[in-house]
């Protein structure tokens, strides 16, 4: 590590392991690292690293919250992280989760953030201010009132920040923070934690799979192998000129620009000709007699791939929940194959489409990852040959084997991600739905899920994509749908997107690195 530290660390890990009672592996191995308190820390590392592993057992849930095995030592501020009182390791370490839904306990967002205030003994009269000032600090200040279980995922960070910045933390760790959140959102919480940091001195521990926007703030960045032991320990900076083919091989995303050349990836298109697979008339959509979807109309023909963009709570997931027939829409139609999709038998439905939730965990129903994957052909009456045959074929795409015996929920968040796309390929669907499939993957899965992507949709597959991230977007689809407050603002070729500058500040996207390098250089060379 390049900063020198004249102060004892916060953190130092001495040997430390950790081993999960249901693995026969350690999740992390003999690791020795130390953290310091006014520091912001990058940590990254391949899908399964122990990244998130790390994170809780610094926070003191792990191993206390989970059975589990611990050698070596933590040491925080010096004492061993176990001996002290339950409790104060988890107020003094705030933790914002991969999942934010895991960390709920109420119904509403004020009810929420009460809580936090009820177990830090804080006064009832002094509460409504503390919460009204936090949640103008994250800018959801509107949404107090609001039943947590309706709010997009990108707003469920934000709450969840929320709660942790209550307890006024000597440190915070940030588990993926950014992955649910639209590129505007995306931006401005980046420049919230990094204001509270430089007004606080708040140490930050930030795990991200993609950190083109964290880089330039952060002190440090470590990366874990894949065999859970330190790789790099760099200023950010000289880490990603110096180790670019070390951090390939470990399936590291580096930020775009430090690359000299961006790989062209060259679109499928589908023919003009195909047939129409999904019609979508004036669908309509209420939420406690709120509109939520208005007017939507829209077609995809066999073969095609269309992203759905937006910002956190524009209608999204809903729009691709109705598409799917998992939420019933209230005025207008859905026609599937010419036919309308609340007349389609489930079970024969379910033979032509597939959805990937934005959350893995709510499509698990197996206690085995090989049976989550054989699932659906046990279902379609596979013979057994030929689901051990494809299921294994699957896992080892998606570099599953080494976990099939596993529950899928004892999984790291990348591999319940993989596991929850591979449920959906048992067979070519006519039509796959994905909300944000690639969160939490590491550069080379999501490059593997997007070959496997453009393979479907290049056998007559339809794709619907709903992500905030624009560079995938640029790279790999060929049509682009704007939703805006629940209505459709633009619907059309994602370079013509890119070009609409009001369009994009109005619905808080914001241009690929590509496109923005490309305006820097042009003003460059006009001054």
């Amino acid at each position: 590590m390049n900063k020198a530290h004249l102060d004892q660390p916060l953190f130092k890990l001495d040997n430390f392991s950790f081993m999960y009672n249901t693995s026969e592996t350690a999740s992390i191995h003999q690791l020795s690292l130390s953290i310091y308190e006014n520091d912001i820390t990058i940590l990254m590392g391949a899908s399964g690293s122990g990244k998130s592993t790390l994170a809780l057992c610094l926070n003191g849930l792990y191993p206390e919250a989970v059975e589990g095995t611990t050698k070596g030592n933590i040491l925080y501020k010096g004492k061993n992280i176990a001996e002290y009182p339950r409790g104060i390791i988890n107020q003094e370490v705030g933790i914002v989760f991969q999942d934010p839904e895991s960390q709920f306990c109420m119904v509403r967002v004020e009810d929420e953030l009460a809580f936090v205030l009820e177990n830090l003994a804080i006064p009832r009269s002094e509460m409504k201010k503390k919460i009204k000032k936090v949640l103008q600090q994250i800018g959801m200040l509107e949404y107090i009132d609001a039943d947590i279980h309706r709010l997009s995922g990108g707003q469920k960070q934000k709450i969840a920040l929320a709660s942790v910045l209550l307890m006024e933390p000597k440190y915070i760790i940030l588990d993926e923070p950014t992955a649910n959140l639209d590129p505007m959102s995306r931006l401005e919480f980046i420049e919230l934690i990094i204001a509270i940091q430089k007004k606080t001195n708040t140490g930050v521990l930030i795990i991200e799979h993609q950190v083109d926007d964290w880089e330039m703030y952060a002190d440090r960045l470590v990366v874990l192998s894949k065999d859970n032991h330190i790789l790099i320990d760099e200023k950010p900076e000289t880490a990603f000129q110096l180790h670019q083919n070390m951090l390939r091989n470990q399936q590291i995303a580096i930020p775009m620009k430090y690359l000299d050349n961006q790989e062209t990836i060259k679109k499928v298109s589908h023919e003009k000709s195909m047939p129409v697979c999904l019609e979508v008339h004036h669908l309509h959509y209420y939420q406690k007699k709120s509109a939520i979807l208005k007017d939507i109309s829209f077609s995809v023909k066999q073969g095609e791939f269309i992203t759905i963009l937006g910002e956190n709570g524009a209608g999204k997931s809903t729009l691709l929940q109705c598409l799917i027939g998992l939420k019933k829409y209230h005025n207008g139609n859905i026609l599937f194959q010419g036919k309308d999709l609340q007349a389609w038998d489930r079970k024969i439905l379910s033979k032509h489409t597939g959805f990937v939730f934005q959350q893995p965990e709510h499509q698990f129903i197996c206690d085995t990852v090989f049976d989550e994957v054989a699932f659906g052909m046990r279902l379609n009456n596979y013979t057994t040959s030929e689901i051990n045959h494809r299921t294994i074929s699957l896992l080892q795409a998606f570099r599953l084997l080494d976990h099939q015996w596993k529950n899928p929920f004892t999984l790291s968040g990348g591999q319940k991600r993989r596991l929850s796309v591979a449920t959906m390929l048992d067979e070519t669907p006519d039509l796959l739905l994905f909300d944000e499939p690639t969160f939490g993957q590491d550069a080379h899965t999501t490059k593997e899920l997007m070959n496997m992507i453009l393979e479907l949709q290049a056998q007559g597959t339809a794709i619907i994509f709903v992500t905030h991230d624009m560079d995938l977007v640029d790279t790999y689809c060929e049509r682009a749908l704007v939703i805006d407050k629940g209505s459709v603002r633009f619907d059309g070729n994602p370079q013509s997107l890119w070009n609409q500058k009001e369009l994009l500040q109005d619905t808080r996207l914001r241009e690929p690195y590509r496109v923005r390098e490309s305006v820097k250089r042009e003003v460059v060379h006009m001054q």
